[in-house]
């Protein structure tokens, strides 16, 4: 008998091999099909049992790489679920034999309403395969496993086949990663395309800000009552003239012994960086900047802080680098 571990290792090396063979089948007949899926409106997928599991998966790849889809389970279409299906909708209907009751029923229903029927079967003389105008063809393989009985390899191929599907009608349509992450606006990629300086700044009354004739007291007590570790100077038109963070402060107490008597301005002029330093090569964004072209300002200036203004100058904002560490963009 057999150990556990031989087993399993040979049901992966079957269904590779599956899926080698599938590869190796696709033929011309593939660029029709997607075709017919690309002038779709909408696309349902079904399947009964195990093909309806992958039917699920199938409908959801295609919805969010650009082409609308849904499934629909064959006897529940059966029972009103047929109502949204117009001559605009491609079925895709999958099968291991191409003869499941249910699903022939409901395929025979569907061409009297709908459009076109892609069929993903072992069997190319099967009922189904000849109601259907495409068909993707799958190797007539024996299900992996001791018995060869529960469906393990037929679904791997139908999964292979719903990604292959999907990702050459994603390459059809132009569909770009910008795309995608407006259908995924809460994954990685969605926040990283997405995300904007507007979405993450710290906006009116948590703004730190000072006028140039403010004492340096004030300066001193916006910065620390914000908790922002900053504090904007602005000019009396209501422009940025410049920031002052913990730095600056450190500066400043080096080189002035008593700096009370100074002003926000004139506290900034002493504080400045000195030509030894690394220069800052922006401080500054729009409220539209991608956030992820704000972390490599940050990483290139050795800063971690933008100042977010308007186009007349004004500051609207303050994004942090710990404002793009919570959002996810490290």
């Amino acid at each position: 008998m057999p150990a556990p571990l031989e087993i399993a290792r040979k049901v992966v090396a079957d269904e590779a091999e599956a899926l080698r063979r599938l590869a190796a089948a696709l033929g011309d007949g593939f660029e029709d099909t997607l075709r017919t899926l690309r002038d779709a409106r909408q696309v349902i997928v079904s399947g009964l049992g195990k093909s309806g599991l992958v039917a699920q998966k199938m409908a959801a790849s295609f919805t969010s790489t650009g082409t609308p889809a849904l499934y629909m389970h064959p006897v529940e279409a059966l029972h009103g679920d047929l109502g949204i299906v117009t001559e605009q909708h491609c079925l895709i209907a999958l099968s291991r034999s191409g003869n499941t009751e249910e699903l022939l029923r409901f395929v025979t229903h569907f061409r009297r309403l709908g459009g076109p029927v892609i069929a993903v079967t072992c069997a190319r003389e099967s009922r189904l395969a000849e109601l259907s105008r495409h068909v993707v063809l799958l190797p007539e393989l024996p299900e992996a496993g001791p018995l060869a009985l529960a469906p393990t390899t037929s679904c791997v191929m139908m999964l292979a086949v719903g990604d292959a599907l999907a990702m050459a009608l994603l390459h059809l349509r132009g569909f770009k990663a910008e795309d995608f992450a407006q259908y995924h606006p809460e994954g990685a990629l969605g926040r990283r395309l997405l995300l904007r300086a507007e979405d993450l700044m710290h906006t009116g009354e948590r703004l730190p800000t000072v006028r140039t004739d403010q004492s340096f007291a004030d300066l001193l007590v916006e910065m620390t009552g914000k908790q922002l570790g900053i504090a904007l100077i602005l000019r009396r038109d209501g422009t940025l003239l410049g920031t002052f963070t913990d730095g600056d402060l450190r500066r400043l107490l080096e080189r002035v012994e008593n700096p009370r008597g100074l002003n926000a301005e004139q506290a900034y002029r002493n504080s400045r960086r000195s030509a030894a330093e690394p220069a800052v090569r922006a401080s500054t964004i729009s409220p539209s900047r991608p956030a992820v072209d704000c972390l490599q300002i940050m990483r290139e200036s050795v800063i971690t802080s933008l100042v977010v203004v308007d186009e007349a100058g004004k500051p609207v904002g303050l994004l942090r680098l710990l404002d793009l560490l919570k959002a996810g963009l490290a």
